[in-house]
């Protein structure tokens, strides 16, 4: 199944908004310990933060003594883990709904298999695929989901749902998950506390970017290969519209193709019908 990722439009807009995202979230992280070591400076000191570094933006907002505003930082990754796994997870979402949107394009799904929640996109691409995801890497998806509505729906307790997911872990699915969280849910019941901090946020970044790939993967072998094709021609005139020129758009279809299409190989035949149909339709 792996012969390779195609880098078509949609992804590769993925990837940038994922790893800036990633970036983003272990920026704040690790500024929040920066912070909290910087703070080891004004140890016992009864001045507050907005005299001691009056030229920081909003530091009024973080009207605190040192030893407080070191307490607050040190624990920021529960915090910030709360806030930045749904962003993950809204990201993951999103690419899913564009590719359940390619296969209603291609004829392979309903309609109605747009209106998708997270909690659905995974069967709805393999029901109109016929072909399967990494089970493992489905329940861990579903049991980082159900956390994050049990923190945003049940004030950070573990509910039913969760406890039914958890009990249906595979040996494999648990120890991935304890290889990067360093930590089991295995035996959470409910009304237990549910957190998130650095551990799960990377978890949740691993698995969104391994579904990624495998939701790529499949694509890659269920659509027609007339929709890769314009799907290339559509990209290239996406990144430049003001060709005209039907021979410059062959010679730039054809690099599109070698370099972000070449797990298809796209035949100049397939590229040069896929052309036709989309000029005739703008």
């Amino acid at each position: 199944m792996e012969r390779g990722i195609v880098q078509f439009a949609e992804y590769r807009a993925f990837e940038v908004q994922r790893q800036e995202a990633s970036n983003a979230m272990m920026g704040l992280l690790a500024g929040a310990q920066l912070a909290s070591h910087l703070l080891q400076l004004t140890e016992g000191s009864d001045t507050l933060l907005p005299d001691v570094f009056p030229r920081v933006a909003h530091i009024r907002r973080f009207n605190l003594r040192t030893e407080a505003a070191r307490t607050i930082l040190q624990s920021a990754d529960t915090h910030l883990g709360a806030m930045s796994v749904p962003y993950a997870l809204a990201l993951h979402e999103d690419f899913l709904k564009t590719c359940v949107g390619l296969l209603i394009r291609d004829g392979r799904a309903p309609s109605s298999a747009g209106n998708a929640v997270l909690a659905q996109l995974h069967d709805a691409i393999e029901a109109a695929s016929g072909r399967t995801f990494d089970g493992d890497s489905i329940i861990q998806i579903d049991t980082i989901r159900l956390m994050r509505n049990a923190t945003i729906h049940s004030g950070g307790r573990a509910h039913q749902p969760l406890v039914d997911k958890v009990a249906l872990w595979t040996p494999t699915a648990e120890a991935g998950w304890v290889r990067i969280a360093k930590k089991s849910l295995a035996g959470i019941a409910a009304g237990d506390r549910v957190e998130f901090g650095h551990p799960e946020l990377i978890l949740t970044l691993a698995v969104t970017k391994s579904l990624g790939r495998q939701a790529n993967v499949i694509l890659r072998d269920s659509l027609s290969r007339s929709l890769w094709a314009k799907l290339v021609i559509e990209d290239v005139l996406a990144e430049e519209p003001g060709i005209l020129n039907r021979h410059q758009l062959e010679r730039k279809a054809a690099g599109k193709a070698r370099r972000h299409y070449a797990a298809l190989r796209l035949t100049s035949a397939e590229l040069t019908a896929a052309m036709r149909v989309v000029l005739a339709d703008t």
